[in-house]
């Protein structure tokens, strides 16, 4: 298993190591600058990043929640249909791009699952 990260990322648009903060609301650490900002140890990511990665996580997590996969199996699943490495397929860590195939890929893997035609959905 890989190791956490401890040190604070780097920002890609400065290259200094983002400032340190406690969010109070969530109760979990964050990294900011140059307005970008990371949940935990993350790579920082914009706005519109994080927007996608919420749109992704929306249309993904009733795939391990409340539809019969594991989280391990549906990640697995999500990684094949974006041609993805496994191991590096989870939301905290994709750009922008990635994370907007997010909900098209569910759904091919609903229809994969053949939820589509048990469940009337699509």
């Amino acid at each position: 298993m890989a190791k956490k990260p401890t040190k604070a990322p780097i920002c890609p648009a400065c290259g200094r190591n983002a400032k340190r903060a406690f969010d109070a609301r969530y109760q979990v650490l964050r990294f900011f600058c140059c307005g970008m900002w990371s949940w935990g140890f993350h790579p920082l990511a914009d706005a519109s990043t994080h927007e996608a990665r919420q749109r992704a996580h929306a249309a993904f997590d009733p795939l391990w929640q409340s539809m019969g996969l594991t989280r391990t199996e549906a990640y697995r699943r999500l990684a094949l249909d974006l041609g993805l490495d496994p191991d590096a397929c989870h939301m905290k860590l994709m750009d922008e791009a990635t994370a907007n195939r997010v909900p098209e890929a569910v759904k091919s893997i609903l229809a994969d699952l053949g939820f589509e035609r048990r469940h009337g959905t699509g």
